[in-house]
């Protein structure tokens, strides 16, 4: 998408909202491409349109979407994907355009994965200690709504989620947040690309608190 544009929101709706549908028939050929949205339903909520601005929320709601193009004779050198919006009173649709010379091109790809662009360690490093202590003051389940998260997408697998619960019976919550948050952070060492799958899991919680974190450390990572 290159160009911006103005909506309004259906007033109709009793929880008014924007949805991104990612699943529609599509009029261009789409062979060779595969574009997932980070979260389902994909959906920003006026609120936090609204809320845009605000001292806690210096960054735009946004959805994360990642694009992968397979390295084939079969790839269309082209996308043009269409988005329709649901939610807004008049009939629209975001149009992603992506050259598949441009993803190879690329000097952060790897392959032909768009992947983000490592940011300041020390920015993320802050936010992920204020992540931590965060979860380390909040309640048990909301840390474990986010750990399961984690393990659902494999950013952690059973067996250390395991450990973070059944395995640290004795332990505080602040212990285990930390043994969290570290391994967290081994794997964006080592897959830097997951790193927006958790920040959606961070904002599926739906607590300003996480959403800000989420968007601060997604900044360090432009």
């Amino acid at each position: 998408m290159d160009e911006d544009f103005t909506f309004q929101l259906n007033p109709s709706l009793k929880y008014a909202c924007i949805q991104l549908m990612f699943d529609g028939p599509q009029l261009r050929p789409t062979t060779g491409w595969t574009v997932s949205p980070h979260k389902n339903p994909c959906l920003i909520r006026e609120r936090d349109i609204l809320g845009f601005g605000d001292i806690s929320t210096t960054i735009p709601p946004s959805c994360l979407v990642s694009i992968y193009a397979e390295n084939s004779p079969h790839t269309v050198p082209n996308l043009s994907y269409s988005v329709p919006l649901k939610g807004v009173q008049e009939q629209m649709e975001i149009i992603i355009n992506r050259s598949l010379k441009d993803i190879l091109d690329a000097p952060h790809s790897v392959g032909t994965k768009d992947v983000p662009n490592p940011g300041s360690h020390n920015d993320l490093k802050k936010h992920l200690n204020d992540l931590k202590r965060f979860l380390s003051s909040s309640e048990l389940s909301m840390f474990r709504d986010i750990a399961n998260g984690c393990m659902d997408v494999k950013i952690i697998n059973s067996s250390q989620h395991d450990e973070l619960f059944d395995g640290m019976n004795n332990q505080s919550l602040s212990e285990r947040v930390g043994l969290f948050v570290q391994k967290i952070t081994n794997t964006i060492e080592f897959c830097p690309n997951q790193i927006s799958t958790f920040l959606s899991i961070l904002r599926e919680q739906d607590h300003v608190v996480l959403s800000t974190l989420a968007d601060r450390i997604a900044a360090s990572y432009r």
